[in-house]
C-alpha cells in the first residue's frame, strides 16, 4: 500500500523549479493549485506580468489529492435557505453559476487542448434512511424550479441500475456532474500558464508580504520581489503568514484509497454506469471509478490532523465495505490525504 495519491502513477510530480526570481512583477500569485494557476492564466493572458509562488513541489497539495469529482456545491441552506437569506433572484443567479461550472469546465479543458480524462458521467447519491429520499427529492424539485437542474429520482426497486449495494433507500441522479484526473488538469495548467508568459516558482515560500508604496514587497528565501498587486490562493495551505485569512478559513483534512485492480464484472455491477457517487450521511464520502475503469476510488473524512495513512486506510476501506460487501477482501493500493477549506 502506496501512501502517496494514485494520481501521481500516472501524473508524477514534477521536480523543484531553478528558474530565477525577478526583483519585479505586475502581480503575484501566492499558490500554484487550481486557483493560483486559474488566476495567473488570466492576468498573464490580459499582459501583465505574473509570478506564481509555490511552497511546496508543484501540485502536491489538495490539487492533485482530490477525488476529480467535478459537479456543483449546494449550500447547505438549500435552496429554501438561500432564498429567505438573499431573495429569490441572487439566490438563482448563485445556484445558476455553480451549475455552469461543469460546462464551463468541458469547455476550457476542449479550447485549451487539455487531456485530463474528462467524462461528464452524473452522479448518483444513494439515500441511506427513506427519509434521506424524501428530502432529496424536495432539494431536487426546488433545483430543477429555481435554475432547470438535469436530474431525476430513483427508487429503491430501481436503484440495481445506479449501483450494486443494497444499502441504499434509492437515490438521486445529477446529470450534470463528471469527473476527471486531477493531476493532469494540473499540469495542464501548469504548461498554459507557463506558455501565457508567467513565472512558477516551486519550493519558494512566501515568507512575508508587506506594503511598500504604491504596491507590496514579498521576501522568499530567493530574495525580496515587489509587485503591485498580491492574490492570496492558498486555500486550506494557508500558513501563519498571512494571518488575516488564516483565522477566516478551517481547514479539514480528507483521505482517499485506491483498490487494487478489480474484475471488470464486478466493477460494471457495483458502478453499472460508471457515475461519480455519494450518499447522505453526515460525514461525507465519495466514490467512483478511476479514469482507466479499472480500480475504485473511496474518499471521506481523514482521521486527525495530520498524515495518517494506516488508520485512514482502515476507516475508509470499513466505509467502502459498508457500502459494498463484495469488496471485503479487496487489498487497497494507495491511501493519501489532503487538506480543504471551509
Amino acid at each position: 500500500m502506496k501512501p502517496a495519491p494514485f494520481w501521481w502513477e500516472q501524473a508524477p510530480r514534477e521536480a523543484a523549479s531553478e528558474t530565477e526570481q525577478p526583483a519585479t512583477a505586475d502581480v503575484a500569485v501566492v499558490g500554484a493549485g487550481f486557483t493560483g494557476l486559474n488566476t495567473a492564466l488570466v492576468l498573464a493572458r490580459a499582459g501583465l506580468s505574473v509570478v506564481v509562488f509555490e511552497a511546496g513541489i508543484l501540485g502536491e497539495g489538495a490539487s492533485t489529492r482530490n477525488g476529480g469529482m467535478v459537479g456543483p456545491s449546494f449550500h447547505k441552506l438549500g435552496i429554501a435557505g438561500l432564498t429567505a437569506q438573499y431573495g429569490k433572484q441572487k439566490t438563482n443567479e448563485i445556484v445558476a453559476e455553480s451549475v455552469g461550472f461543469v460546462d464551463f469546465l468541458k469547455d476550457f479543458l476542449k479550447v485549451e487542448n487539455i487531456n485530463a480524462d474528462f467524462a461528464q458521467t452524473g452522479r448518483f447519491r444513494g439515500a441511506l434512511k427513506s427519509a434521506h429520499y424524501d428530502a432529496m427529492a424536495r432539494e431536487l424539485a426546488s433545483l430543477q424550479q429555481s435554475c432547470n437542474v438535469s436530474g431525476h429520482m430513483v427508487s429503491r426497486q430501481d436503484q440495481a441500475s445506479e449501483t450494486g449495494s443494497d444499502r441504499f433507500y434509492g437515490g438521486v441522479v445529477y446529470d450534470m456532474d463528471g469527473g476527471l484526473h486531477p493531476a493532469k488538469y494540473h499540469d495542464g495548467l501548469v504548461q498554459r500558464v507557463r506558455q501565457a508568459g508567467a513565472v512558477i516558482l516551486s519550493q519558494t515560500p512566501v515568507e512575508q508580504v508587506q506594503k511598500s508604496g504604491n504596491g507590496f514587497q514579498l521576501a522568499t528565501p530567493k530574495g525580496k520581489i515587489t509587485a503591485q498587486q498580491v492574490a492570496i490562493c492558498t486555500n486550506g495551505y494557508t500558513g501563519s503568514q498571512f494571518q488575516q485569512f488564516r483565522r477566516r478559513i478551517l481547514p479539514l483534512r480528507s483521505a482517499m484509497i485506491a483498490t487494487e485492480p478489480l474484475d471488470e464484472k464486478l466493477l460494471a455491477r457495483l458502478m453499472p454506469k460508471a457515475r461519480m457517487y455519494g450518499d447522505s450521511r453526515r460525514i461525507v464520502a465519495y466514490y467512483r471509478l478511476s479514469p482507466d475503469g479499472q480500480r475504485i476510488l473511496f474518499g471521506g473524512r481523514a482521521t486527525g490532523r495530520g498524515e495518517n495513512p494506516e488508520k485512514n486506510a482502515r476507516q475508509l476501506r470499513s466505509s467502502m465495505v459498508e457500502i459494498y460487501p463484495d469488496l471485503a477482501d479487496t487489498p487497497v493500493s494507495h491511501v493519501w490525504s489532503g487538506r480543504l477549506q471551509l
